[in-house]
């Protein structure tokens, strides 16, 4: 589990800072330049006190249909949540029972931790399918065309949200990169269920954001560079001391421009304070004072 620095009471240095304001001076340089040093370091050590995890998963190399960008795609987010702190749990290439697994665990040891706040992002990239206004992860030991195969192996997104409601004080991100143009389509995989093109609308769990790389029904690009058009964007947003919301807002914004509006992200949310990423310093910092 990672420690987070705690938040700064910076009560008895605005205090400082008064009597400063009201006498003008302090009688040696030195005295001045360790308040302000002090404020400086005080001011810096900020950090949001709350343990954050991620879930990391990338399915790509499918024996129907395989991607190109979900592996880069997952390794590209893990490393940057690494490096915001973030304790990262990636997976590559599940198949059904890994990818099970490792959800139920994830959210298991967010649990075990027994934090007074968390965060935890789960991103998957991948394909994904609807099949009657419901949202399925598609491992990739799937075999379409065997219908017991099918329903048995899809990861339902319910599972998720029901892994999640397991433990407390917790604000949820949920991030799809999975809206691609799906090939099975089609196909009558399901028996007399119908599988829909892109995903349907989620109503977010308490506590929870999810983020899709384009609207309910759309289809999102793979795009031709290293990383998927969504994550591309959304990598270039991660690492802003801005709150998630304006992140995906960002994000939006990139996506719609490149693909000319035909890809446009979206996102539902219920979380009930601001939520951050990469946290910012400590806003109550004063301006510096000129003498």
């Amino acid at each position: 589990m990672l420690k987070s620095k705690g938040r700064v009471n910076l009560g008895h240095h605005m205090a400082g800072l008064s009597t400063i304001k009201r006498f003008g001076r302090f009688k040696t340089l030195p005295t001045l330049t360790l308040l302000l040093i002090t404020l400086c370091f005080s001011a810096f050590a900020f950090e949001d006190n709350v343990a954050r995890f991620a879930l990391v998963i990338g399915n790509q190399n499918y024996q129907q249909a395989p991607l190109k960008n979900p592996i880069n795609d997952a390794e590209s987010i893990s490393a940057s949540l690494l490096e915001l702190g973030f304790s990262v749990t990636t997976v590559l290439d599940s198949d059904s029972t890994r990818l099970k697994s490792a959800v139920s665990a994830f959210y298991g040891n967010i649990q075990q931790a027994n934090t007074s706040q968390a965060l935890a992002v789960f991103y998957y990239a991948g394909h994904a399918i609807q099949i009657e206004h419901h949202n399925y992860l598609v491992p990739l030991d799937i075999q379409f065309g065997e219908k017991e195969n099918f329903d048995t192996v899809l990861f339902d997104l319910n599972s998720l949200f029901a892994e999640m409601a397991k433990v407390n004080n917790v604000q949820n991100i949920v991030i799809l990169d999975a809206c691609r143009n799906n090939p099975f389509a089609v196909a009558d995989t399901a028996g007399s269920r119908a599988i829909s093109v892109g995903l349907a609308p989620l109503k977010a769990p308490f506590s929870t954001l999810i983020a899709y790389a384009t609207e309910p029904g759309g289809v999102a690009s793979d795009g031709k560079s290293k990383n998927g058009i969504y994550t591309k964007h959304l990598l270039r947003h991660i690492d802003k001391k801005i709150t998630i919301e304006e992140v995906f807002k960002q994000v939006r914004k990139g996506v719609a421009k490149e693909t000319h509006n035909k890809q446009i992200p979206w996102e539902h949310s219920s979380l009930l304070r601001e939520v951050f990423i990469n946290p910012p310093r400590n806003k109550n910092v004063p301006d510096l004072i000129a003498f």
